[in-house]
């Protein structure tokens, strides 16, 4: 009798052990599948991105350049394209720096749009930023814009070779800004236009 519930057990105990195996087989293969081999260049890149965004609200064009290729293209909002490091920082100095610079003060939140792509030894990322300015002339504005940057992996860094920045040409604050201006022009001009010809009138009256 005691050999009979051996004989019974035996195949239960084998149908546990092949099922507690392939629950493991499965387990590994899902954890497998869930490490990102790329998990170690995504930090790398995040850490460029929060210091560009520190150098430019710090003013600090050096953390930039840290991460420039020599020979980087960026394109900026206002169309401008530099070509390398001597003018990248030039133009940095011009609008942000100098005593006459054309931003007077600058703010920037920079976000990641969606996880970078990767080619081999190149990365796409994008995203947005929510920015603040107030320019020399006394303009305060907010400016949300769009960010792509392009680069590639050399003795294992990371350097921007591309950066482009846009916003929205048909709905952006200067856009807004120059549309109100318009329209107190063209007020302005109709009173204008009225005193006018109660001037003309009240002489010919005379």
């Amino acid at each position: 009798m005691i050999m009979s519930q051996c004989k019974r057990e035996s195949p239960m105990r084998k149908l546990s052990a092949i099922s507690g195996f392939l629950f493991f087989i499965l387990f590994f293969t899902i954890a497998s599948a869930e490490v990102d081999p790329r998990e170690g260049d995504r930090q790398l890149l995040r850490g460029i991105l929060a210091d560009v965004e520190k150098s430019l609200n710090n003013k600090d064009f050096s953390l930039v350049l840290k991460h420039l290729h020599p020979d980087a293209v960026v394109t900026y909002y206002n169309a401008e394209v530099t070509r390398n490091h001597a003018e990248a920082e030039a133009y940095f100095q011009r609008m942000i720096v100098d005593t006459n610079a054309v931003v007077k003060e600058f703010t920037t939140v920079a976000s990641i749009g969606a996880p970078a792509l990767f080619y081999g030894n190149t990365a796409v990322a994008w995203g947005t930023t929510a920015e603040t300015y107030t320019l020399a002339t006394g303009l305060e504005f907010r400016l949300d814009g769009n960010w792509t940057v392009t680069l590639q992996k050399t003795d294992d860094q990371w350097k921007i070779i591309a950066l482009h920045f846009s916003t929205n040409l048909f709905d952006n604050p200067l856009l807004n800004n120059a549309k109100r201006f318009s329209w107190i022009v063209g007020v302005v001009a109709f009173l204008s236009g009225l005193l006018v010809m109660f001037v003309i009138g009240r002489f010919f009256r005379k």
